[in-house]
This record gives C-alpha cells, sequence and structure tokens, in this order.
C-alpha cells in the first residue's frame, strides 16, 4: 500500500468517488482519507479546499500514512516555475529541495538528526511508474518550499531562482516528516505559472485556475499511474 498527498486539484479527480472515506486518529490530530485499491489519499487542503498552506497540519498527514503501514508516499504539488526551462505545463520528479524556512519535525523533544535524500529506489519506482504511462517528466530537480499563503516576491524569486527550479508551498515539509518516519517520499510538482517576474506575464488568480484546469489531464494520469505500485 502507499499514501498519496494531494492539493485542490484532487479534489475532483473521478477515481477518489469510488474510494471509502475514513478517519485515523493520530497524535497531532484527525485526518479524514480515503482509500483506494492499494493506496490511501489524503487531500492536505482538507476535503473542502479551504486550508491554507500554512496552517496545513503535516505532522498529523503522515503520521496517520505511517500509521496505515503505506510502504512509500508521493506528494502531488501545484508549483511555480522558476525559469524558461519549467514553464506551465511542465511536471518535474524532484531529487532534492529547498526549504529553510519552516521547522518540521517529530522530534521536538529528542536530539536526533536525518539526512535528507529523494534519491533512492523509491524515486525510481515512482518515475518508472510514470514513465510505463507515458507521462512526460523531467526526470530530477529542485523543489523550493515557501511558507505560504501569498505568493514569492520578485526579489525573492530573483534569489531562489539561483538554487531551485520550482516553487510550492507544502510538499517539503511532507518529505521531511516522512523521512524522519523512515519512510520513503517523492515529490512530482506540476508546474502551474511561471513564478512571480518570471516569464514577462503578470500572476492573476484567473489565469492560475485555468492553468490549474488545462494541466488537470496531465494530473489524473500521473495519479493513475502512482497509484498502481500500491496494487
Amino acid at each position: 500500500m502507499i499514501g498519496i498527498l494531494g492539493g485542490t486539484s484532487f479534489r475532483h479527480l473521478a477515481a477518489l468517488r469510488k474510494g471509502s472515506s475514513g478517519r485515523v486518529v493520530t497524535p497531532y490530530g484527525s485526518v479524514e482519507t480515503i482509500r483506494l485499491q492499494g493506496s490511501v489519499v489524503i487531500l492536505r487542503h482538507g476535503s473542502n479546499g479551504t486550508v491554507p498552506p500554512h496552517r496545513i497540519n503535516h505532522h498529523a498527514h503522515v503520521w496517520a500514512l505511517h500509521s496505515l503501514g503505506v510502504r512509500g508516499i508521493v506528494s502531488f504539488g501545484s508549483t511555480g516555475g522558476l525559469g524558461q526551462w519549467c514553464p506551465p505545463g511542465t511536471q518535474v520528479l524532484a531529487d532534492d529541495f529547498y526549504a529553510p524556512f519552516r521547522p518540521v519535525s517529530y522530534f521536538d523533544h529528542d536530539l536526533r538528526v536525518t539526512i535528507p535524500d529523494l534519491r533512492g529506489p523509491w524515486r525510481t519506482e515512482v518515475l518508472g511508474a510514470l514513465d510505463d504511462a507515458g507521462c512526460n517528466v523531467l526526470d530530477g530537480g529542485v523543489y523550493v518550499e515557501t511558507l505560504g499563503p501569498r505568493f514569492e516576491t520578485r526579489a525573492e524569486i530573483r534569489t531562489l531562482a539561483t538554487s531551485a527550479d520550482v516553487i510550492g508551498m507544502t510538499c517539503a515539509s511532507e518529505a521531511t516528516l516522512a523521512m524522519e518516519l523512515e519512510l520513503p517520499a517523492a515529490i512530482l510538482a506540476t508546474v502551474d505559472n511561471y513564478a512571480h517576474g518570471i516569464g514577462g506575464k503578470k500572476i492573476t488568480e484567473h489565469a492560475l485556475r485555468r492553468t490549474v484546469k488545462k494541466n488537470s489531464e496531465k494530473v489524473v494520469r500521473a495519479f493513475e499511474a502512482v497509484r498502481k505500485l500500491g496494487s
């Protein structure tokens, strides 16, 4: 069985309507889950899609998946492209992340060291499933996580673009916590817009929603490919 974490676009996945809803109680709060054959899905923004990025209970989400016995997780994330090499419509299976802004850990009262690494057998397995399904995914890239809920300033993007390829607000925290629980993690980023100041066009909420809808077919294909890993 595998764990899948998705954003607001997941609320409209037809496959989830066929799943069974449940609730897992963790030391960090209760979590709504959707069980499909071989996989457990968590909608990180809640079933109504109203929880903002800075209020997501990552600790409870990852703990719930771990307690259910998943063998690995895949975090699907909507991102901004940090360069012309990552235009809207691109999907990136990250091989590293940059996330110094939000410290997340289960070890608040215990001195432990975790060496984060997205490269490994689990990522290779996920990439293979995506390739087999005909998903056009970039093999490798750096995901940078900011705090949200606002978008980043042009100055922030200029700085971050020197170190990363895509920018989001959630997936690195999920990967960090998963690794603390010795749970393999993968990050699949879908580029829904150029980051602020990249690409020459002003970001608008309307344009972003339009691109998210346009990219939904790619997200569905990737989701179907990944969840087969739990079969």
